[in-house]
């Protein structure tokens, strides 16, 4: 395990050095996408920043996967705490540094993956569950062939937000950044839950599958299904209930005004709307992964994908940005059902193989 850790590391890394030139060719273009109204010296100031956030690039992917290490012997005590370096090295950079500009924060957010990704290694290594060395033979084809799938959908997902953005910057003058406003909560609410829940059910699926625990699969597949239900819909019902007061007391201040917290917050009751599909459609892929289904994952990926942007757009016509976020919400609500459909086919299905 700790061999296959180790070369799963050192083909992320030759994989992230592959992919870094083409990333490079492709941004100054995807800047002049993602801000055309912007000077160019603003979009230069953006690639400058880009470009030192290299080191990141290559620690927050080796980062991904010594959690993965931990995860999987259901260590989950570093998930919970060693994030917080990184927040903690970036303001001591604001602090510490003459003049807090950009250039903190960039020093600030490099320092800080590297200072978290030292100490999972330390973590990792003295528990010996990491080998950088002789990792030849340790079993990493297998994983690669469940990873390629998971990759494409992981690339796939990433334009998620920048769909949104395209669509809203049609809108107008302030309409990308109401959207970002009224996402700010929702997405720390889904951040946090997503991850808890996705960390520590994978681990215990997995292990079940192994032993072909079939029916025991079902039972803890149907018991998280209503527990994420539940916890999902309670978490959106207070959010969206409180949403004016929450936006109102973190952003009503200076250029933001009254009528901009009342926008913000049906963007907010929008997002939040979609969390318990969210959480559902976490269990599910959880399985999915599992049972090795990361094909059909990535492929549910991409039809949501299109209907999020399809939906969108014809909503923001009618709806402004409300209507991009209500867009996007109702595509999380199709992910989560066909998910839930297809896991559930992939439990009966091997039920079935188990009593023949």
């Amino acid at each position: 395990a700790a061999a296959l850790l180790g070369g799963a590391i050192k083909l992320a890394v030759a994989l992230l050095i592959l992919a870094l030139p083409i990333w490079l060719a492709v941004l100054p273009s995807a800047l002049r996408v993602l801000y055309p109204g912007e000077a160019e010296n603003i979009r230069h100031n953006l690639l400058w920043a880009c470009l030192w956030l290299i080191p990141y690039y290559f620690t927050n992917g080796i980062n991904l996967l010594l959690y993965g290490g931990l995860q999987a012997r259901k260590v989950f005590w570093p998930n919970a705490v060693l994030p917080g370096v990184f927040p903690l090295a970036i303001l001591t950079a604001v602090w510490l540094l003459p003049e807090a500009n950009i250039c903190s924060l960039l020093l600030g957010t490099v320092a800080g993956s590297v200072l978290e990704g030292a100490a999972l290694v330390i973590v990792l290594r003295r528990e010996q569950l990491l080998r950088l060395w002789r990792t030849v033979g340790s079993g990493l084809m297998p994983v690669v062939r469940l990873a390629l799938p998971l990759m494409a959908g992981g690339v796939v997902a990433s334009f998620a937000p920048v769909v949104e953005q395209l669509i809203a910057f049609r809108l107008g003058p302030g309409a990308v950044s109401l959207l970002s406003y009224g996402n700010k909560v929702p997405a720390a609410v889904n951040s946090l839950l997503l991850t808890a829940i996705g960390i520590v059910v994978l681990p215990h699926f997995a292990e079940l599958m192994a032993k072909r625990e079939w029916c025991a699969c079902k039972k803890l597949y149907l018991r998280l299904l209503v527990i994420a239900l539940g916890a999902g819909i309670l978490v959106a019902g207070v959010g969206m209930t409180l949403s004016k007061t929450i936006i109102r007391l973190l952003f009503e201040r200076g250029a933001f005004t009254a009528l901009d917290t009342q926008e913000s917050a049906a963007v907010m009751n929008a997002y939040l709307f979609q969390l318990p599909f969210l959480l559902v459609a976490m269990v599910s892929m959880r399985a999915l992964v599992a049972m090795g289904s990361t094909l059909a994952m990535t492929c549910i990926t991409a039809g949501q994908l299109t209907l999020a942007g399809s939906l969108a757009y014809y909503f923001s016509s009618q709806y402004g940005v409300l209507g991009v976020a209500s867009g996007t919400a109702a595509a999380a609500m199709f992910g989560a059902a066909v998910l839930g459909i297809v896991a559930w086919h992939g439990f009966n299905k091997q039920s079935r193989k188990l009593a023949t």
